[in-house]
């Protein structure tokens, strides 16, 4: 029962995603009030990527957070979505770049991702934990697939901690944002399945408590835009060279 139960699940999620993906950046926009291409930005700074590097993009979604790897240097990305639409219009955007096929897409479960042992040199996955509820299985397949000193980086929205931006912020979060969303996209439900996820989202001291239990050496935690958003580099106490 339990299995099917899941199965459900991942299919409402994989349906919802379906349905708020042409409207999914602006979505980014309006959470991260209009910051989150600083936070990508910093994301993919914490990982230190090299020329001829790989890089695995979790969720990668319609792809911000992998055109901004590609942006460092000669690296690749291989992007994994279980989302068909976000993955076509992240193709979208890599045909209307000049990448030299640098980006590669899957379809893919991040319970069970197609790829050899210590493949990838880091991994990356924005707005996309709060979404997968078996931290273990995920953070158990990214140990597998990282490289000795492999680094992961996670950008996760987050409730600020201080009662001057929390309290603005709850109320945009429960009140604008949804109605917000509806407008743009004719839809409330996905926008409010997301702002509930948000507030649902472990603070950053259970998160660290967490990453540290999978596996992973925490080394660095930085809240973004009076901690609206999470930025947390941890690097991988297994793989091989």
């Amino acid at each position: 029962m339990e299995g099917k139960i899941q199965d459900r699940d991942l299919q409402f999620l994989v349906g919802m995603f379906d349905r708020v993906a042409p409207s999914y950046d602006l979505l980014n926009h309006l959470l991260s009030l209009g910051v989150d291409f600083r936070w990508r930005h910093m994301a993919v700074e914490s990982l230190g990527i090299r020329d001829g590097d790989l890089i695995l993009d979790i969720a990668t979604g319609t792809g911000d957070l992998a055109f901004a790897a590609l942006k460092k240097g000669k690296c690749a990305v291989v992007g994994i979505d279980l989302s068909s639409v976000m993955l076509s219009l992240a193709d979208g955007k890599r045909k209307s770049k000049s990448h030299d096929g640098r980006y590669t897409l899957i379809r893919a479960d991040a319970y069970d991702m197609p790829f050899r042992d210590h493949v990838f040199h880091h991994a990356m996955i924005s707005y996309g934990v709060r979404n997968i509820h078996d931290w273990e299985r995920l953070f158990s397949e990214t140990r597998r697939l990282l490289k000795r000193g492999g680094k992961i980086a996670i950008l996760e929205f987050s409730i600020p901690e201080s009662t001057v931006f929390r309290l603005p912020y709850l109320f945009y979060l429960e009140r604008l944002l949804p109605f917000i969303g509806g407008v743009v996209s004719g839809n409330r439900e996905p926008y409010a399945y997301l702002r509930d996820t948000v507030k649902a989202f472990p603070p950053p001291r259970e998160v660290v408590r967490r990453v540290k239990g999978q596996g992973f050496n925490v080394l660095e935690v930085r809240p973004l835009t009076f901690g609206i958003c999470h930025l947390y580099v941890a690097e991988s106490r297994g793989g091989k060279n």
